[in-house]
């Protein structure tokens, strides 16, 4: 959900600040404020401290890794700000230099020549686009999807709080309407899950109303069952995950957190909340190991224990870029990503040790295919992944109405396989 990232603000162009305790930690605010006064006073050096220590925080931030880029060229180390942008390159992405004289200035050097066209290659389809199923309607703004039975499709929309279920190129028929954006949705057993908010691109949103909500239908006539609101505020559930006894699962993108609902559970309780997170998007449930994963935005994947809550970094010692993950979902042990926040956008598979704390392989298994317009959410379905290609949020503007120059797509379902063997 690459429209939910937090903090990417204009480039460090106020010089404003917030007072520091001696007794607490600096925040990424006050960093960043600090970042602002030295861009103001052109002490590089200075600059360059702070951005570094807000990566720390943020480590796959690309926006303050282009303004490390930026801060190292100021201060006249050149090789310093290739050397950044070397490793985008090495990690499949691309970055938009451009903004500044200083980056002209990188650029013209001999020595990114070689940089410029790994990011040009980094740009290439990968993968083959198969279409498993397209539906007309270009208004969904369509977020939410689930794998039904027999090769059955289900949508939900942010823009009308509409899921509906389809097939192929049959008639889709509407399925439930909830009260608010669907974010996500699960199908279990005869019972249709869907995180649901009224705020945003939703097209009933009240901004005097604002809520979060998971929302509980009858699968079969759609009527619904349960509403479950979020008791606290500015709250935005992302993602759902559903066990088999009934246990939900939901991540909070804007406060951000995790929260947990009992079997049959009247209330929404914050389960995790961990300083590291940013903004949440993705969680993979895995019962049988008691343990839920998390995709953050800009601080990477996380494991939480779901019988202590205790919550684990997942350690990146292949230097992947494991940031930008939307979707996030279990195949074999392994994780597959959603990763809308980079360029180019990419599915990909994420090998994990047995132990689930380190990231020991990473395969992009698809890229910026010509049909996409960012891909969201999407369902294992055996040895396949089925998933929303053309989401349309670019075709959306701040204030969540449809730009003048918008292009639309209609909502379409790709897949891509997942056991290569």
């Amino acid at each position: 959900m690459q429209k939910m990232i937090i903090g990417a603000a204009a480039l460090l162009a106020a010089g404003w600040s917030t007072p520091v305790h001696a007794d607490e930690a600096p925040t990424y605010q006050d960093i960043m404020a600090k970042a602002g006064a030295a861009f103001q006073a052109e002490d590089w050096a200075a600059l360059e401290e702070r951005l570094s220590e807000a990566q720390a925080l943020r480590p796959y931030s690309l926006y303050i890794w282009k303004n490390r880029i930026l801060a190292r060229q100021l201060k006249g180390d050149s090789a310093g700000a290739m050397a950044l942008a070397a490793k985008i390159a090495e990690r499949g992405l691309a970055i938009d230099l451009s903004g500044h004289d200083a980056f002209d200035a990188l650029k013209a050097e001999p020595a990114f020549v070689a940089i410029g066209a790994k990011f040009e290659n980094n740009m290439a389809p990968i993968g083959e686009a198969v279409v498993a199923a397209q539906y007309t309607d270009v208004n969904l703004l369509p977020e939410a999807y689930a794998a039904g039975r027999k090769g059955t499709h289900y949508i939900g929309s942010v823009r009308t709080g509409k899921i509906i279920e389809f097939s192929g190129a049959a008639s889709p028929k509407g399925t439930a309407f909830a009260q608010g954006g669907v974010f996500d949705i699960e199908v279990r057993g005869k019972k249709l899950w869907a995180a649901v908010n009224n705020q945003l691109a939703y097209e009933g949103a009240d901004p005097e109303n604002k809520f979060a909500s998971l929302m509980v239908f009858n699968l079969k006539t759609g009527a619904p069952l349960r509403e479950i609101r979020v008791g606290e505020p500015d709250a935005l559930l992302g993602d759902l995950e559903v066990a088999k006894d009934g246990t939900a699962y939901a991540s909070d993108s804007v406060t951000p957190r995790l929260y947990k609902m009992a079997p049959g559970g009247q209330t929404l309780d914050i389960f995790a909340a961990d300083p590291r997170f940013v903004n949440l998007q993705g969680v993979a449930l895995d019962e049988k190991n008691h343990r839920i994963f998390a995709a953050d935005y800009l601080a990477g994947l996380f494991v939480i224990n779901t019988d202590t809550a205790e919550v684990t970094a997942i350690e990146n010692t292949i230097d992947a870029h494991l940031g930008g993950i939307d979707g996030l979902y279990l195949y074999k042990g392994a994780l597959i990503g959603i990763q809308n926040g980079t360029t180019p956008q990419r599915i990909v598979k994420i090998t994990l040790n047995d132990e689930a704390s380190e990231a020991i392989g990473f395969e992009v298994l698809q890229q910026n295919l010509d049909d996409w317009n960012e891909p969201t959410h999407g369902a294992v379905s055996g040895d396949k992944f089925n998933y929303i290609a053309t989401s349309n949020w670019p075709g959306y503007d701040r204030d969540w109405n449809i730009r003048e120059d918008a292009v639309l797509y209609p909502v379409r379902v790709m897949t891509v396989p997942l056991d290569s063997k």
